[in-house]
């Protein structure tokens, strides 16, 4: 069957998407379809949008502020895996990301754009998140960032939007992909993952064993950073210190059923460092994954379980 491909910039990133089905038209309103939902959650989501309902709510920090249905699923994904990683992934993080400098929009001519400022808020627990039926509320003073878990959410949702429709599909959010069936040759989808040092070499290769929907996620210290008051800074927030992750692992790669569980525990993963994110793996029985990590100045590969090797760069 033939195979269709369209790429846009969207959630801070490039946004790909790959159909393989036998129908022109039904092709041409799937992609028209996909491309409203992903642009639709951006205007509603991102915290680079000062309209945004995300920002709004920020704004309102201390009061009961009715919400849409999608804002309060999010909201519950990430209350829960906030509580089920011991805060390791903490939403409210916001205000330490942009006291380290990462405040505007890195996609190239938005540098500038305006942004609501919340660098002196604090940063809350999670059970300072209340949802109820049809509101939610923090604690005046606090902030959310759904950065952590916005891509892997709306990569589910337009997955499972796709389910109903094509049996073979993949889409790549940045650094999360979620694909579903064979490719127009016929063959199982398989993720090559890049070297955390040098994106135009793979070193390995993550596939789900079974015709399902899967979701890889990567997160690493080399994908969004920069130089704040002479200060390197990196996105990855350690929850514990507020300050960017002192950690050896340059890039964790995730495979699971749920991209948004792969976000997550990616991001986990590359905060705790490597040993130590073993026990998280085996805690929260991650099956597949890869992990890039220096050691004595030397990168090296641990890949499920697999003897650890060097990459030859």
């Amino acid at each position: 069957m033939p195979q269709y491909y369209q790429k846009q910039i969207a959630l801070g990133s490039e946004i790909e998407i790959s159909l393989v089905l036998d129908n022109p038209k039904k092709v041409r309103a799937i992609y028209a379809t996909l491309w409203k939902k992903i642009f639709q959650f951006e205007a509603r989501f991102s915290r680079f949008l000062p309209q945004s309902e995300l920002t709004i709510f920020n704004k309102n920090a201390g009061t009961k502020q009715y919400i849409s249905k999608e804002f309060k699923q999010i909201l519950i994904q990430a209350k829960k895996l906030s509580s089920r990683t011991d805060q390791i992934y903490n939403p409210f993080i916001l205000p330490a990301l942009q006291r380290i400098g990462y405040k505007n929009s890195l996609v190239k001519g938005h540098f500038d754009d305006y942004i609501e400022d919340f660098s002196n808020k604090a940063v809350g627990n999670i059970s300072d998140l209340k949802i109820a039926e049809d509101w939610a509320m923090i604690p005046f003073g606090c902030a959310l960032d759904l950065g952590g878990c916005g891509k892997g959410y709306i990569a589910d949702l337009l997955a499972n939007y796709l389910n109903k429709r094509v049996a073979n599909y993949w889409m790549s959010f940045g650094g999360d992909l979620v694909f579903r069936g064979k490719d127009s040759l016929n063959k199982n989808w398989s993720v090559n993952i890049a070297s955390a040092e040098n994106d135009s070499k793979y070193i390995g290769t993550l596939k789900s064993s079974i015709n399902k929907k899967g979701g890889v996620a990567s997160s690493g210290i080399n994908f969004r950073k920069g130089i704040n008051n002479n200060q390197k800074w990196h996105h990855l927030i350690d929850p514990r210190t507020l300050l960017p992750a002192k950690t050896n692992i340059l890039m964790s790669t995730v495979l699971d059923s749920s991209c948004l569980r792969a976000d997550v525990f990616a991001s986990c993963l590359v905060i705790l460092g490597f040993p130590d994110c073993l026990d998280f793996i085996s805690k929260h029985k991650i099956k597949d994954y890869l992990i890039q990590y220096l050691d004595n100045d030397k990168t090296m590969i641990f890949k499920k379980g697999h003897k650890i090797k060097l990459i030859n760069n």
